[in-house]
């Protein structure tokens, strides 16, 4: 099997600005890698795609139709009729359950994974008998993409990252984790993917204090998110290796309003399948579809659930 593997990075709530510091924290705060979301150029090695998250439908581009666009190649918003937030619906569930793309890799004999570890309460919650509502995409991803849940114990052996990048958040809460510099963690990042063929890590904290318009919250997680990619960029073996990095709707670069915003969102590329994204994404879609035809895998445009889903239905 091939060992050039696809780094895929989401950040959550993060979209095409403008230069306007009193609403902007990406024109507000130094950065290298936000130029564009501040109205800047782009400075760093490779480019960023604007990538439309409306799809071809009105109104505010919303997380879980968005995340399945990013997570299975299907249009959420299009599959609905609208687009909607928070966790898939009864409807969009069985994409991830059959289409996932870590699932569709696997079992075509690769070995793609989300890298994310979870905590014990969390992992706690999936005993519930309706616990299917109760993910998110990407945890709904993993669950039905044949690989486990990484723990605590993975990270702590080196196997896998926490979702804050720093672990600020994990040992506010209590966990017995070390903090570390999110510089670190990004090169640690590259270091973990290149045992698989795809990994995907997740990073939420954007769109979390977007809706809150916290400043200084803000301004802390730029400066994280600003320093984990300056260590993956840092550790990527751009000749062999790929990162990609994209969101779901946009949010962070306007403070001004506590929603979601119409703004575009950019994908970020860089390494050996550069211009395989570059030529070929213009929506959300058309990330994961794009990774599939790398690995020689055809993207299945006609897939129809058989049924909805494995559990009661909602409400």
């Amino acid at each position: 099997m091939r060992k050039h593997p696809i780094i895929y990075i989401f950040l959550d709530g993060v979209g095409l600005g403008v230069a306007n510091p009193a609403a902007n924290p990406f024109a507000r705060f130094d950065n290298k890698f936000f130029g564009l979301h501040a109205g800047r150029s782009y400075q760093m090695p490779g480019d960023v795609v604007s990538t439309d998250a409306h799809m071809g439908i009105p109104g505010l581009p919303q997380s879980a139709t968005g995340q399945t666009a990013l997570f299975t190649g299907y249009n959420g918003p299009q599959i609905l009729g609208r687009h909607v937030n928070g966790y898939p619906t009864y409807t969009l569930r069985p994409y991830f359950y059959e289409k996932n793309i870590l699932k569709v890799l696997n079992e075509a004999g690769y070995n793609a994974t989300l890298i994310n570890s979870y905590s014990s309460a969390y992992l706690q919650r999936l005993n519930h008998p309706r616990a299917e509502r109760l993910l998110s995409a990407s945890s709904l991803m993993q669950r039905h993409s044949g690989k486990p849940y990484f723990t605590t114990e993975d990270y702590l052996h080196g196997r896998s990252l926490y979702m804050d990048m720093s672990n600020w958040f994990l040992r506010k809460m209590g966990a017995n984790v070390p903090l570390v510099n999110p510089y670190d963690n990004g090169r640690k990042l590259i270091e973990i993917a290149r045992g698989y063929d795809v990994v995907i890590y997740e990073y939420f904290f954007t769109d979390k204090v977007g809706h809150e318009q916290a400043w200084g919250a803000a301004k802390r997680v730029l400066r994280h998110v600003d320093a984990f990619l300056a260590g993956v960029w840092d550790a990527l073996d751009a000749a062999n290796e790929t990162v990609v990095i994209s969101s779901d709707h946009g949010n962070l670069e306007d403070l001004s309003v506590k929603t979601h915003t119409a703004n575009r969102v950019g994908t970020f590329v860089y390494g050996r399948e550069h211009y395989r994204f570059t030529d070929k994404v213009r929506a959300l879609y058309d990330i994961p579809r794009v990774i599939l035809d790398i690995f020689d895998l055809p993207f299945d445009a006609d897939f129809k659930p058989s049924s909805p889903t494995p559990l009661l239905k909602e409400g």
